[in-house]
């Protein structure tokens, strides 16, 4: 049985200026599409499988959610009653991400940093949750974005990965075929699961929910 969240509050951290002010421009770029309305990733909530993970595991876990745009992935976690940090370098997403958790009256930090150098005070996760992001990242940072996970989990912590292999060219999002992805995970994490995901939105399928563990 999940274990329902009592606690009803959102930590609602300012992030330090020089990550709004001196954003790169990649963040920059970003943090533009939600100016603009531009974010036809974002489906409004979480998909059911979001839901399905974080109910399955039953004990209070502390989860990552890299890449966690509004926040919609966060809050199905974090409504299961486990331990969420989310973190966004587009500080208007983290903006509406706290909003959200407020709304919502769930309990969540939302972070604004960098993926690729994840703050020192961060700590150990037990859980990391991908889900658009590995896919968002430009293929020659997609290592550097691994081994940071594989940073802040604790040993023998999982890597959740929802992964779209949409088999098209170009990106963002890029393509993420099972040869792929098993290529990038290689001496950083272990393989447990792979199983398509049957309820996927239309527009994204085929997904493929990945389960590995720290190596």
């Amino acid at each position: 049985m999940a274990v329902t969240a009592k606690k009803i509050s959102v930590v609602a951290r300012a992030p330090p200026l020089w990550q709004t002010r001196g954003m790169s421009s990649k963040a920059d770029s970003w943090n533009q599409r939600y100016a603009e309305g531009k974010t036809g990733w974002d489906l409004g909530e979480a998909p059911p499988v979001v839901s399905r993970e974080a109910a399955r595991i039953t004990e209070p876990s502390k989860i990552l959610v890299p890449g966690a745009g509004r926040g919609h992935d966060a809050a199905a976690w974090a409504r299961e009653g486990h331990h969420v940090t989310a973190v966004d370098f587009a500080p208007l997403a983290v903006e509406e991400g706290r909003a959200l958790a407020r709304t919502l009256g769930v309990t969540m930090e939302f972070l604004c940093a960098d993926v690729l150098a994840l703050p020192a005070a961060l700590g150990r996760v037990d859980i990391v949750w991908e889900q658009t992001c590995l896919c968002a990242i430009q293929p020659e940072e997609r290592r550097v974005y691994l081994r940071e996970m594989h940073r802040v989990l604790a040993p023998r912590g999982q890597l959740l990965a929802l992964l779209w292999n949409h088999g098209g060219e170009g990106g963002p999002p890029y393509d993420m075929p099972r040869a792929t992805v098993e290529a990038l995970m290689d001496g950083l994490f272990a393989l447990e699961s792979v199983e398509e995901v049957p309820d996927s939105p239309e527009q994204r399928r085929p997904e493929f929910l990945y389960r590995f563990r720290r190596a």
